[in-house]
């Protein structure tokens, strides 16, 4: 009996050895693999955190509120998603009406290397999600169809670029100062179909600060 169920446990490994392994394995096993890195002449071993957020943002302006923060991941040597929440009040910027908002944006580094070694040139895509009490993803029934455009959900396309610090220190690899011109949708679309709004007008500048963790 015991030859029977040691003969069916061999055979059982055997046939799980021979199974082919999961496509994600050399990735996850990548992530979890320890990195090397010198701090003050020093060799350590770190164990990375593949979850942990790559970069926080602290924002003015842009398209996102009067000032936003987030955090978000570099992917792919190319691409830097980040999500964000901002604000707008009466006592925060001076707005009627408060806002507030969560965007998703998407940027994307439009060389290979910095110019002038610190400086990268971005663009790309935000998009917003924005509650008050005057916004609305549908049109309310007393408003006559297509007469305005929804303005809860906004996709706001930026370019602009970031001056990237090294920095030595054991929570920080680096702080960036950027600047982006970003334009909301429904601007874009008034600038394209009516005269009233140039494209020279629906610009917003956004100043910003990144920081980029260990």
């Amino acid at each position: 009996m015991l030859l029977l169920l040691m003969g069916i446990v061999a055979e059982g490994d055997a046939q799980f050895a021979s199974r082919p392994s999961h496509p994600m394995a050399p990735f996850i096993e990548r992530m979890y693999e320890p990195r090397s890195k010198v701090i003050k002449e020093d060799t350590v071993r770190i164990k990375p955190r593949w979850f942990f957020p790559t970069h926080g943002k602290v924002q003015y302006a842009g398209s996102v509120g009067f000032l936003s923060v987030g955090l978000g991941y570099r992917l792919w040597e190319i691409y830097e998603p980040t999500l964000m929440y901002g604000h707008l009040s009466e006592n925060f910027g001076g707005s009627s009406v408060g806002v507030q908002t969560i965007s998703l944006k998407n940027s994307f580094f439009l060389t290979r290397s910095p110019w002038l070694k610190h400086f990268w040139p971005r663009a790309g895509l935000i998009v917003n999600w924005g509650n008050t009490n005057t916004t609305f993803k549908r049109l309310p029934p007393h408003y006559p169809k297509e007469y305005y455009f929804q303005n809860k959900v906004h996709l706001a396309p930026f370019w602009g670029g970031e001056w990237h610090i090294p920095v030595k220190d054991k929570h920080l690899t680096g702080v960036g100062l950027y600047f982006e011109f970003s334009a909301l949708d429904a601007y874009l679309l008034e600038a394209i179909r009516t005269d009233y709004i140039t494209l020279k007008d629906i610009w917003s500048l956004g100043l910003g600060v990144s920081f980029y963790f260990q």
